[in-house]
Order: C-alpha cells, then structure tokens, then sequence
C-alpha cells in the first residue's frame, strides 16, 4: 500500500492570475492622473490593497514554488538559500500548501492471481 500527496496546482494557479488581474485594477485605479476607464474605488483603498496584494501574491508564488519543488533560492534568485527572507513566511506557505493539497489517495498494488 502506497500513499501518494497530490496538490491542486491548477487551482492555486489559477487564484495566482486571479490575484493578479486584480493587482492590475488597483495600480490603475490608484492613479490620479492618466486613469483608464472609470474610478471605480477611492485611489486611498486601492493603494492600501495593492501594497497587500502584492505580498500577499508574493507568498502564492512562494508556496507555487514550493509545491513545484523549487527551493527558496531558485523561486527568487537574487538571495542565498541560508539566509533567504522568505524564510520568515514559512509558515504562512505552509499554510497555502495545506489549503490547496488534495486529499491524500491510497494506491493499493494489486496481485494477479492466476486461476
């Protein structure tokens, strides 16, 4: 008998695009000058939400990378994987990896038995 671990990754993906047209929206709607389209919140709110935004799709990209079996330092190269600032959100990617994680399925090997 064999466990196997599947994660979702189609579905975190595709709350990563999600996020990130939002995160579209807001830098255009925080704008004051050269606005696209119609204001649709305060320039105030969509400043605020695009500074969470864009850590929080910091941490999706870090727990996609993870779940992919990337390590910290191939997921932003520019930093050294001992002393990796992502480190400090390690729980919180754990916490997205446990969200998105399937069920677990038990493989059960089968035995042809001949008659």
């Amino acid at each position: 008998m064999k466990t196997v671990k599947i994660d979702d990754l189609a579905k975190m993906k595709s709350t990563i695009k999600n996020m990130v047209e939002q995160q579209k929206s807001f830098k255009n709607q925080r704008r004051t000058v050269n606005l696209v389209g119609e204001r649709t919140i305060n320039p105030n709110d969509a400043t605020y939400k695009h500074t969470t935004n864009r850590d929080d799709l910091r941490i999706m990209y870090a727990a996609y990378g993870v779940a992919r079996g990337r390590k910290y330092s191939q997921i932003e190269n520019c930093y050294s994987e001992e002393r990796h600032p992502l480190r400090v959100f390690e729980i919180t990617i754990d916490r997205i990896l446990k969200k998105y994680r399937t069920l677990s399925v038990e493989v059960i090997e089968e035995v042809a038995v001949a008659v």
